[in-house]
């Protein structure tokens, strides 16, 4: 009996030892190729976030959006640059947009199994092109409008790619039952990582699909006034760049046109039957408002006096129901009170 038990042991103890021989490796490729999928979704976000930055750029103030590396003020450099900044450490958590760190440190180099970089020959940082081409309809307004307050929309594409190196899985296994290679070259111990990043290839490192993501876009995104100044115009203000964006629009549409054409008629016959003068002003001149950029209020001319209007649904005189539902959310998800749950 007890000879059984033995041999029961020692067989149970074989085969365990063969399964580890298996099982290992298996479940570090799994380690690697969870780092794989992970690092394919930090490029994609950074490929599918990065356009949407130019549909609040500000086109007719060429510095909106800050300077570029290379000093470039504004548009499209600059916002390559900044995504570039935000994404050097490959996702967007955590970010300083000190060059220093998340760039040149090797800390967020921390996966387990795989190292993934912008740094190789074959590998590009997030890029971006635009094609004006893209959206430009033949109507003369649009393109008078276009041409002086929004240069520089159009199709906006951005893509990038990335290199992933091995450093956990071995090269080979069972050679002698086997010619197939596990992985690529283990860069462990080989030196820097953003050394070796930049001398990995096809047969020595992985590289992941190339992302791109491309959206059309001509905004008209006001942040402030010409050379940095408010945004504040009123009824009565005839200049400024709400004011002239406007009136862009009315100088230059048929329809629009139509319309004054019909509301002077009108005013014309109230005026000889009914009245002694229009009971509007010039209608060829907008009457636009914009509050200043941090009043809740702006103050309007009126027939006998000014009165104060709320520029603002969030102080609006009948209770600040929009500020207070905004006071009461949370500062998580959803406005969920606590990060797991409301």
């Amino acid at each position: 009996m007890r000879r059984t038990f033995r041999k029961q042991r020692g067989a149970a103890s074989v085969e365990a030892a063969v399964s580890m021989i298996v099982i290992i490796p298996v479940f570090m490729y799994a380690l690697f190729l969870d780092d794989l999928l992970r690092y394919a979704a930090d490029v994609q976000e950074t490929v599918t976030s990065t356009p949407w930055d130019f549909t609040n750029q500000n086109y007719a103030h060429s510095g909106e959006g800050g300077n570029a590396q290379d000093g470039t003020k504004g548009g499209l450099a600059s916002v390559q640059h900044n995504a570039r900044l935000m994404y050097c450490d490959h996702e967007s958590s955590g970010d300083s947009y000190d060059h220093s760190t998340d760039c040149d440190g090797e800390n967020h180099h921390n996966a387990l199994s795989g190292h993934v970089c912008w740094l190789n020959g074959n590998a590009e940082q997030v890029t971006c092109a635009l094609d004006s081409s893209v959206g430009a309809l033949k109507d003369s307004g649009f393109k008078t409008y276009k041409d002086a307050f929004s240069k520089e929309g159009g199709l906006y594409q951005c893509h990038a790619k990335a290199i992933v190196e091995n450093y956990l899985m071995p090269e080979t296994f069972l050679q002698k039952f086997s010619k197939v290679d596990l992985s690529n070259e283990n860069w462990k111990g080989k030196g820097g990582i953003h050394d070796n990043a930049q001398k990995g290839d096809g047969t020595t490192a992985y590289y992941l699909d190339r992302q791109q993501f491309a959206l059309v876009t001509d905004t008209m995104a006001l942040t402030y006034a010409e050379g940095g100044g408010d945004l504040d115009v009123k009824p009565e203000d005839y200049e400024g760049d709400v004011y002239d964006r406007v009136k862009n629009v009315y100088d230059d549409n048929d329809a629009v046109q139509q319309g004054l054409d019909a509301a002077e008629t009108f005013g014309e016959n109230l005026n000889q039957d009914l009245l002694d003068s229009a009971p509007y002003g010039d209608l060829k001149q907008p009457k636009v408002s914009t509050p200043p950029r941090k009043s809740v209020k702006q103050s309007i001319t009126e027939d006998k006096g000014s009165t104060d209007y709320f520029a603002t649904p969030w102080n609006d005189g009948a209770g600040d129901r929009h500020r207070k539902t905004g006071e009461a959310r949370g500062n998580n998800y959803m406005g969920c009170k606590t990060a797991e749950g409301c």
